[in-house]
Parts: structure tokens; sequence; C-alpha cells
């Protein structure tokens, strides 16, 4: 019989981000951006508001866009070797799923404002329902709900929706905050007040692999960034001897020089 092959497996930490972005376009914030993806060292970011093509721009990231008529849409961004697979959108453009190694990561955009109440409510109970499949599987819903499904969330006046709080229910999802001290830590402020409605949600096979959670003020967009760590198990494959080479056309790459001066 063949003999069975024992693959390493390594531990690697993953970063992922939630951030709406205000539908950044011009050059200066799409900079911005990028700058912060990688000052941050992002391996996925979950995007919402996001109204041009214009994202393509961003260096080292792989860009998949759910742009519709609204121009508020979302974008899932994964990293330059971390390849995500089977990619869904709704037509609406305010959600986008993908795979990533057996995990389902979906994206969300819910519609803002209390006369678009029963719109976000419709959205939660069938648009989103079909970027996630009947079968059990592990799951991370990441988004900017727009609303709120317990009184900590918001200290003034609340849009609250029972469509949300049933989804998350039945899909039996936890908060990323959950596993953190700062667990009620707001994500946006106005003049009126303040709320957390950029949310990260997992099914419970991932909270054990989830290290810490934050919050990451921006200069590009009036939302606080959402900043989970997890860690995943990874397989190695074996190397011969040989010689690393560098890649150089490195040397020709400004934000890969600025890093070096940093470091």
């Amino acid at each position: 019989m063949p003999s069975t092959l024992n693959i390493p497996i390594i531990f690697q930490t993953f970063k992922i981000a939630k951030l709406n972005i205000n539908a950044t376009s011009s050059n200066t914030r799409l900079q911005m951006l990028e700058d912060f993806l990688r000052r941050q060292d992002i391996n996925f970011a979950f995007l919402q508001e996001v109204s041009h093509t214009t994202l393509n721009t961003i260096r080292r990231y792989t860009v998949h866009m759910n742009i519709a008529t609204d121009r508020r849409g979302t974008a899932i961004l994964d990293k330059e070797g971390l390849a995500l697979s089977n990619i869904q959108r709704i037509p609406s453009g305010r959600g986008i799923s993908a795979s990533f190694r057996g995990i389902l990561v979906v994206n969300i955009y819910g519609r803002s404002g209390a006369e678009k109440m029963h719109q976000r409510e419709a959205f939660y109970n069938t648009d989103v329902v079909h970027l996630i499949p009947s079968s059990s599987t592990a799951m991370m819903l990441a988004g900017d709900v727009n609303c709120v499904i317990t009184n900590d969330d918001c200290p003034g006046q609340r849009s609250y929706s029972r469509a949300l709080a049933k989804l998350i229910k039945g899909l039996d999802l936890i908060d990323v905050w959950q596993a953190t001290p700062t667990r009620n830590a707001y994500t946006h402020y106005t003049a009126t007040g303040a709320s957390r409605i950029d949310r990260i949600y997992v099914t419970h096979d991932l909270p054990w692999r989830q290290q810490d959670a934050e919050t990451v003020a921006t200069a590009f967009t009036d939302h606080f960034a959402v900043i989970p760590r997890f860690t995943m198990d990874v397989p190695c494959s074996p190397r011969g001897k040989g010689y690393w080479l560098m890649n150089v056309s490195f040397l020709s790459d400004p934000s890969f020089l600025q890093t070096k001066k940093e470091n």
C-alpha cells in the first residue's frame, strides 16, 4: 500500500477588518485606505458603502466587489496569496460572500435611517438568506448593520431590528465582542449620540480560535474599524534544499521600501 504523507501543520494568525469606507473614491483617501490595510497588516477586509471600482488600485490585495445602481455596495479584499473562492453576490449590491478554507465569509450593508426600516427588515429576512447555504458550515458574518439588537448597542434613541435579531439567533452566531472586555465599544459617533452598528459575528466553532478584537479609528471615514484576530491551522508544504531568492521587483515598490524604513 502507498505510504501516507504526514503534512506538517503550522498555526497562522489572520487579522480581519470590517469598515464602512463612506464611498471613498479620491486618490488621497484610497491611499489612506491602502496605508491602513498595510500598517494594520490586514489579511481580509470587509468593506461597506463601496461606490466606485477604484478599489482595484489597492496594491497587494485582490478585490471582489458588488456595486449596484444606488452606488452603495460591498467588497471583500483578500491579501495576495490568500485565495477566496465561490464568490456570491446579491442584486442590491449590499451583500457578497465567499469561501476560505471551509469557512463561509459574508459581508452585508443594511439600509440606514428610520424611514428605511421596512426595507432593512426585508433585507435581513430575505436578501441575506441568499448568501447563506442551507447546510451547516463555519461562518463569519460581518457588516454595517445600521441597527441594533440590544440596549447596550446604543445609549440613546435606537433603531431596533427584530429581523436581524431573528437571523443571528437562527444561525446561532456569536458576537466577537463576547470574547473581549470591551464588548460594548461604539463604532459610529454622531452629533446626537453613539452606536455599535459595525459588527462581526461567528459560528460557535470559531471563537476558540479568536485571540482578541479591537476598534481602530481611521482618518478617511466616520466609522471605526472592527479588527479581530484569529488563529488558524495551515498546512505547511515541505521544502527541499536550495536557496531563497528575493523578488527583486519589490525594490521598485514604494510601499515595500517604506515598510523597510519603518522597520
